[in-house]
């Protein structure tokens, strides 16, 4: 029998939970102990009658669920959270430790086992715990890129004034996106279906052409003279190499910039110097979605919700690193269905049996006993 915990998440206007009813009542089910700290899922809809219908004991201690043999959390503990941590800890989460080094520091001091969400990969190099999240975090990017570019924010942040869509005796804005992966894919669907014009970079040959195939399916090609119908239907986005010379043509001239490159493990790719944003225009957006793995950006830094955009040469800065969770609806469902299964490897069968049983989990552990074993991580930490 395993004692399950999921705390509060304290991570600001972080409103996902780590467990829903109905897998807090399978892992009862498979003989093991669920505690949920109360008000947990609230925000995302589940009271703690539910948990308590589905067998879970809620409590109000957080130091009674870090007391647990598995915690399951969203996002990765904060510091009020680090003396809850200790030897032998299973911990679960997104954890994004090459952009927390005092958080990994303290998880190696404290010899805990974590397992990272987002590291967690299939043989074919998917992930599956972070596929969901990325879609989610693309989607809300860009609908947070198109209300900061409206000029009613007011000074300093007042974006261009411009609409997504064109409309008769006006251009659509124009969107260039580092990375056509799930975070840039499912921005360029929304902006597009907004009527943006969008410009995808991507330095993986493959991938360039599996974008390309799923664009030609979803969107119509437009007619060289469209006609004013047609100027605010859905633009079919293009797909090209990430190459300095595409990106010194068009960053200058686009309204929207979204930062969706990633490295499974490691820092985010340094693709922006702070002398490029300084090309870009004066009350432009740039969203960087990898700002959870350090960003892409010299100029990139961690917001908040609470404060959510910060203006560097005249361009306006979203670096919100819990995308997600401002839709906690969606998010809670799409992430707890895909990692349970690997929550009940885990309570089922210990963490070494589960390691052993699972080469995609294997691989989402990021350091145990003191020591950081995975190999993104570690080349982060020899550099």
């Amino acid at each position: 029998v395993m004692r399950i915990a999921v705390p509060h998440e304290i991570k600001n206007h972080e409103h996902r939970v780590a467990l829903l009813p109905a897998g807090g009542a399978a892992l009862v089910a498979d003989g093991h102990q669920v505690l949920v700290q109360a008000g947990a899922g609230r925000d995302s809809g589940f009271s703690d009658h539910t948990y308590q219908q589905a067998g879970a004991c809620v409590t109000d201690s957080a130091a009674d669920c870090w007391a647990a043999d598995l915690v399951i959390k969203v996002k990765e503990p904060l510091a009020e959270e680090y003396d809850f941590l200790r030897p032998g800890l299973m911990l679960f989460t997104f954890l994004h430790l090459a952009a927390v080094p005092a958080l990994l520091r303290v998880l190696l001091d404290k010899k805990v086992c974590a397992i990272a969400y987002e590291t967690v990969q299939l043989d074919d190099g998917t992930l599956p715990l972070l596929a969901g999240m990325s879609q989610v975090a693309g989607r809300v990017a860009a609908q947070l890129a198109v209300r900061f570019l409206q000029k009613e924010n007011g000074t300093p942040f007042a974006g261009l004034g411009r609409l997504a869509a064109g409309i008769a005796g006006s251009a659509p804005a124009q969107v260039l996106i580092f990375g056509a992966g799930n975070v840039g894919l499912h921005a360029a669907d929304a902006l597009a279906g907004l009527g943006a014009e969008v410009v995808l970079l991507e330095a993986n040959a493959d991938r360039m052409k599996q974008v390309e195939s799923r664009f030609e399916s979803r969107f119509e090609l437009q007619t060289e003279t469209p006609t004013e119908s047609q100027t605010e239907a859905p633009r079919r986005p293009q797909v090209l190499a990430f190459l300095d010379a595409n990106i010194r043509r068009l960053l200058p001239h686009c309204d929207i910039l979204i930062g969706a490159a990633l490295i499974p493990g490691q820092h985010a790719p340094g693709l922006l110097k702070r002398s490029d944003v300084h090309t870009m225009q004066a009350g432009s957006v740039f969203i960087d979605v990898s700002i959870d793995q350090g960003g892409i950006s010299e100029t990139s830094r961690v917001t908040s919700y609470d404060d959510p955009v910060y203006v560097e040469a005249g361009v306006i800065h979203c670096c919100l690193p819990n995308l997600p969770g401002a839709v906690p609806l969606t998010s809670t469902m799409a992430l707890t269905h895909a990692s349970l299964p690997y929550i009940r490897l885990l309570a089922d069968h210990g963490f070494r049996q589960a390691m052993a049983l699972n080469q995609a989990l294997s691989r989402g552990l990021n350091v145990c006993d003191g020591l950081v074993v995975h190999q993104g991580l570690m080349a982060d930490c020899n550099e």
